[in-house]
């Protein structure tokens, strides 16, 4: 055997040892972040998105009770100006019916509806006179809304659980996991807290 075979020889020993302690190092922080604390952890943020985007589904295509609004349960907002459209505050929710909506509105048929499980204030509704006919109008809320994002939350609200049903020991999974715990998580929390509570 020449010098320079045993010099290729050693070369590739010493390549194939540190493939196969990249390889166990690896492992080994997969296994980790995949048990025990930061799992647990993990695991409860996949709940939670999970529930909350079955929960925001919920608010935004089922309708929860409906109060009716006297004329001093409803105002026009002056301060924020939208082109085309009428503001109304109703408690301190902001409904944006069309301009053309108002010249023959009916202010005793105002009535608000909620969402059945957060009572988020969701829809105004009210009558406006067309000739000799009355017809029924709804203006959905569009400020701070989360029925305005569906369904680009709900998804971002499952990528902890694709996350966690796709499992792999690969770059993207704990690029996925990292963004859940880090992003996602205090995102859904602040939303839920500014828009729904």
């Amino acid at each position: 055997m020449s010098n320079h075979d045993e010099i290729l020889r050693i070369a590739a020993e010493r390549l194939r040892r540190k493939e196969e302690k990249e390889k166990r190092e690896e492992k080994e922080y997969y296994e980790k972040i995949t048990s025990g604390f930061r799992w647990g952890l993990f695991k409860v943020v996949v709940v939670f998105c999970t529930l909350m985007a079955v929960l925001t589904t919920i608010e935004t295509f089922v309708d929860g009770a409906t109060k009716k609004l006297d004329k001093s349960q409803w105002k026009i907002d002056r301060e924020l100006y939208m082109m085309f459209h009428q503001t109304i505050k109703v408690e301190d929710y902001l409904f944006f019916p069309p301009i053309s909506d108002w010249s023959g509105n009916i202010e005793d048929s105002y009535e608000i509806t909620y969402t059945p499980i957060f009572r988020t204030g969701k829809k105004l509704s009210y009558d406006i006179q067309v000739d000799d006919t009355t017809v029924r109008r709804h203006a959905e809320i569009r400020s701070r809304s989360i029925f305005d994002w569906f369904p680009a939350l709900q998804i971002l609200m499952l990528i902890p659980l694709a996350t966690f049903l796709l499992k792999r020991q690969n770059p993207w999974f704990n690029f996925a996991r990292i963004a859940s715990l880090v992003f996602i998580f205090p995102a859904i929390l602040m939303i839920t807290y500014f828009t729904l509570l």
